[in-house]
């Protein structure tokens, strides 16, 4: 239940201030990852648990940055991203990855 909401909170980020709020978890950054992969019509990305975020993003995010059907909000939110130190992809962002992607 608790992961169905993040999508929600994301597109509420995107979409509801002019400046779009931050994003502030591992889970939101995987479900905005996935909302810009479907946004872009591009395959999921391939993830899997315990994988580092940042090195997640840095494969993930020059694929959408540049890509005309993505969101700018939706950009701006994901190149943003504030990294915590040894944040991973867990079991919960790889499910809200696939949760973003079919959101949108």
């Amino acid at each position: 239940m608790v992961h169905s909401l993040i999508p929600m909170s994301v597109d509420i980020k995107i979409r509801t201030f002019e400046e779009p709020a931050r994003l502030i978890n591992n889970m939101e950054l995987a479900c905005a990852i996935g909302m810009a992969f479907a946004q872009a019509k591009l395959p999921m990305p391939e993830s899997r648990a315990g994988i580092d975020l940042k090195e997640f993003w840095k494969e993930t995010e020059p694929q959408i940055r540049d890509h005309p059907a993505v969101n700018e909000s939706l950009k701006k939110v994901i190149a943003d991203y504030i990294f915590r130190k040894g944040e991973i992809l867990d079991e919960d962002s790889v499910l809200t990855l696939r949760l973003g992607y079919e959101f949108s």
